[in-house]
C-alpha cells in the first residue's frame, strides 16, 4: 500500500510518453529506410544526423522495454494483491485485454495482404511478405505462442516481411510478464526481488557478449530473450528506486536535475556514439542505455517541467505507440507507391 501511494503520488506521467514517442520515431525511421519512402538529406551534416539517427532504431525497442517494465511493476502494484501477493489470473485477463485485439487486427491485416496476387508493380506489398520462404506452420505457430523472437533468432539467414518481423519484441515482453508474477510470488520483497533483476541485468550482458565471442548472428544477440530481458528488469528496478527515492527527489529538485541531465547525456552519447550494426556495441550499448533512461526518467519523473501542457502534444504518439508499432509497416507499404511516383516525375 505504501508503495501504490508513493507512486501515485506523481502528478503524471507525460515523461514516459515522450519517452515513447521517442521510441516509436526513431523505429519508424529504421524501417522507413527498408521502405524508402522519404528522399534523404542532400547537405552532409543532416544525411550524418539523419543516418545516426536511423541506424539505431532498435534502440527504440530497448527504451519501450524499460518503460513497459516500469509501467507493468505499477500495474500490478495497484491491484488488490498488490506487488508480492498478485493476482495472476487478474494479470493475465488484463494484459490479454490489452494486447490480443491489436495483435488479432495485425495478423488479420498481414493475412488479407498475403492474399493479394503480387505483380512487379507492387513491391511495396514486400512489407507483409517473406523474401524467399513460405510463411509455414512454425512460423504461425511460433507467433500464436509468443515464441516467434526464438523463431527469428533459429533462422537468422531467412528474411520475413515487416509487418511480422516486428512481432519479436512483443513475443519477449509476454514471455517476461508470463513469468512474473509467479516470480513475485515467490520472491516476496524488495531485496529479493532486486538481486533477481540485477541477475537478469547481468544475463543480459553475458549473452549478449558470449554470442559476440562465439560469432552468432545478430538476431540471437538481439532476439533472444536472454539478451533483451534486462531492459525490462530495468524498468522494473526503475519502479523500486521511485518507490525509495520519491520523496526525497520531490523535495530536491537540485538531485532530480542533476540525474535527469546526467542520464539524459548518457543517452545521447550511447544513441550517437554506437552503431547496432556493430557486434561489439550490441554487448554493451543496450546495457549503458539502460542505465541512462533509468536515471533521464528517475529524475525526470520528479520535475514539473514535463508536466508542461507545452508538452503534451509530443506525448501525444506515446499514448498510441503499441497500436502504431505494430501497425506502421502498413501505413508504409501505402505510403511507398507515392514515393516511387514522385521519384519518375523527379526523374524525368
Amino acid at each position: 500500500m505504501v508503495l501504490r501511494k508513493k507512486v501515485n503520488s506523481l502528478k503524471n506521467f507525460l515523461i514516459i510518453d515522450l519517452v515513447r514517442s521517442f521510441s516509436i520515431l526513431v523505429v519508424l525511421a529504421l524501417h522507413e529506410d527498408e521502405c524508402a519512402f522519404l528522399r534523404k538529406p542532400e547537405s552532409s551534416w543532416n544525411f550524418w544526423l539523419w543516418e545516426h539517427f536511423r541506424r539505431n532504431g532498435t534502440y527504440g525497442v530497448y527504451c519501450f522495454f524499460v518503460v513497459s517494465g516500469f509501467l507493468i511493476a505499477g500495474v500490478i502494484a495497484r491491484n488488490p494483491g498488490g506487488l508480492w501477493k498478485p493476482s495472476i489470473r487478474e494479470f493475465y485477463v488484463q494484459r490479454a485485454g490489452r494486447i490480443l485485439p491489436l495483435l488479432a487486427l495485425s495478423i488479420w491485416t498481414g493475412i488479407c495482404m498475403l492474399s493479394i496476387p503480387r505483380n512487379s508493380n507492387d513491391s511495396n506489398l514486400d512489407v507483409f511478405r517473406p523474401d524467399h520462404r513460405s510463411l509455414d506452420a512454425w512460423f504461425w505457430g511460433s507467433i500464436l505462442t509468443f515464441t516467434f523472437n526464438w523463431f527469428l533468432a533459429l533462422n537468422p539467414l531467412t528474411q520475413y516481411g515487416l509487418h511480422f518481423r516486428v512481432l519479436w519484441s512483443l513475443s519477449i515482453e509476454e514471455q517476461f510478464y508470463f513469468l512474473f508474477p509467479p516470480a513475485l510470488q515467490k520472491l516476496g520483497n524488495k531485496k529479493n526481488l532486486g538481486g533477481f533483476l540485477l541477475g537478469v541485468m547481468v544475463l543480459g550482458f553475458l549473452w549478449r557478449w558470449g554470442n559476440h565471442h562465439f560469432q552468432s548472428s545478430s538476431y540471437m544477440q538481439i532476439c533472444a530473450s536472454p539478451g533483451a530481458f534486462d531492459n525490462i528488469a530495468a524498468g522494473i528496478l526503475l519502479f523500486l528506486a521511485v518507490d525509495r527515492w520519491n520523496s526525497f527527489l520531490l523535495k530536491n529538485k537540485a538531485c532530480s536535475r542533476l540525474l535527469c541531465a546526467s542520464g539524459l547525456g548518457v543517452v545521447l552519447a550511447v544513441y550517437f556514439g554506437t552503431s547496432q550494426d556493430i557486434s561489439a556495441d550490441r554487448v554493451y550499448a543496450s546495457t549503458v542505455l539502460d542505465i541512462g533512461l533509468f536515471l533521464f526518467l528517475l529524475g525526470g519523473l520528479h520535475l514539473s517541467f514535463f508536466e508542461s501542457k507545452f508538452l503534451r502534444p509530443l506525448g501525444w504518439p506515446g499514448k498510441y505507440c503499441y497500436g502504431g508499432y505494430l501497425l506502421h509497416p502498413m501505413v508504409l507499404a501505402v505510403m511507398f507507391p507515392i514515393d516511387r511516383k514522385s521519384t519518375r516525375l523527379n526523374s524525368s
